[in-house]
C-alpha cells in the first residue's frame, strides 16, 4: 500500500483528470446541441439514432455519477457499494467506447459505399469483443478480492485488484487495438478510393473532414487503448488506476460523438441536368479509355447523316 502522502497526491491526479474528461464531455454536449436537435432528433427513428443517444446521454449520466461519487456522497464506508460501484463503472467504460465505434462504423461506411458483408463482420466482432469484455469485467468483480484504500477516511472508492487478474483483463483490450487498425486501415482505403471515384460529385471539403475525423478518432482510440493498457498494469494499487475510465473514455466519446454529428450534416452538391451530362460524359470517356475503346463523338450518337451508324464498326455491317 502506498504511504499516505503519496496516495493522495495520486488521488488529486484521478480526481483533476476526472474533472477535466467530465467538463468537456459536458462543454462539447452545449455546443453541438444545435446539431443534435437539427441532424439527429429531426431524423427518422434508426439504429443509429437510438445508439447515439444512448451513448451520448449514457455517457453524461455515467461520468456525472463518477464525479459525484469522487465527490464523497455515495461510498459512506460501504465496501458494497464500492464493489458495485467498480462493476458499474467498468460496464460503462466498455458500453461507451466499444460502442461509439460501431455507431462511427455504421455510419461512416454508409457513406463509403463499403460493401454490406464487409461491414457486417467488423460490427459483430466489435460486439462479440463487447461481450467478452463485460464477461471479463464481471468475472473479476465478482470472484477477486479487491481491497479499498482508506475508505474510511476519503469516503472514496480506490479499489485495488491483484495485478495478475488486471494483466489478464488488458489483454483483452489489446484486441480493440487490432480491430481499431483493421477499421482505419479499410476506412483510409475507401477514402482513398471514394476520393478518385466521386471527387466531381462532391466537393472537397467533405473528403477533408471526414479524412480530418478518421485520423483523429482512430489517434483517440489508441490513446484511450493505450491509458487503459498501462493505468492497468503500472497503476494497479493505486487511484490513478482510474485514469481510463475518468479521461480518455469521455475524450474519446466526444470525438466520437462529433464524428457522427459531421457526418449527418454533410450534403452533397446540387447538379443542374446540364451539369449532370457532363458527368456522365466523363465517366464514359474515362470507361472508354480504361478498356482500350475510342470514345464516340457525342453529336455522331444516333446521327443518321454521321457517316457510320452508331456503335456498330462499318467493316462488320451486314448490308442486304
Amino acid at each position: 500500500m502506498l504511504k499516505l502522502p503519496q496516495f493522495f497526491h495520486d488521488l488529486c491526479v484521478r480526481k483533476t483528470s476526472s474533472a477535466a474528461g467530465h467538463t468537456l464531455l459536458v462543454y462539447d454536449y452545449f455546443l453541438t446541441f444545435d446539431d443534435e436537435i437539427r441532424y439527429i432528433w429531426n431524423a427518422p427513428w434508426t439504429v443509429v439514432k437510438v445508439m447515439f443517444l444512448i451513448n451520448r446521454y449514457g455517457n453524461l449520466a455515467g461520468q456525472t455519477f463518477i464525479r459525484l461519487e469522487e465527490a464523497g456522497l455515495f461510498a459512506n464506508n460501504s465496501e458494497l457499494f464500492c464493489r458495485n460501484f467498480a462493476l458499474s463503472t467498468s460496464y460503462i467504460m466498455i458500453i461507451s467506447s466499444e460502442s461509439i465505434h460501431i455507431l462511427v462504423l455504421m455510419r461512416a461506411w454508409a457513406i463509403l459505399g463499403t460493401r454490406t458483408g464487409v461491414t457486417r463482420i467488423l460490427i459483430g466482432s466489435y460486439m462479440s469483443y463487447v461481450l467478452i469484455l463485460l464477461g471479463a469485467a464481471t468475472y473479476g468483480a465478482t470472484h477477486n478480492i479487491m481491497e479499498f484504500h482508506h475508505l474510511n477516511l476519503i469516503q472514496i472508492c480506490v479499489a485495488a485488484m491483484s495485478k495478475y487478474v488486471l494483466h489478464r483483463q488488458w489483454l483483452c483490450y489489446a484486441g480493440s487495438s487490432v480491430l481499431d487498425i483493421v477499421v482505419f486501415v479499410l476506412t483510409m482505403r475507401s477514402l482513398w478510393r471514394y476520393s478518385r471515384e466521386f471527387k466531381c460529385l462532391y466537393p472537397s471539403n467533405l473528403l477533408h473532414l471526414l479524412v480530418r475525423d478518421a485520423i483523429m478518432f482512430f489517434l483517440l482510440s489508441m490513446f484511450n487503448d493505450a491509458m487503459t493498457i498501462s493505468s492497468w498494469t503500472a497503476f494497479w494499487d493505486n487511484p490513478k488506476y482510474f485514469l481510463a475510465k475518468g479521461f480518455s473514455n469521455p475524450l474519446l466519446s466526444v470525438v466520437g460523438q462529433r464524428l457522427v454529428l459531421n457526418l449527418r450534416g454533410l450534403k452533397t452538391r446540387t447538379y443542374s441536368t446540364h451539369d449532370l451530362s457532363l458527368e456522365v460524359d466523363r465517366q464514359l470517356e474515362g470507361f472508354a479509355e480504361s478498356y482500350g475503346l475510342s470514345p464516340l463523338d457525342p453529336d455522331d450518337i444516333g446521327d443518321p447523316e454521321g457517316g457510320q451508324e452508331p456503335w456498330v464498326e462499318s467493316g462488320n455491317v451486314n448490308r442486304n
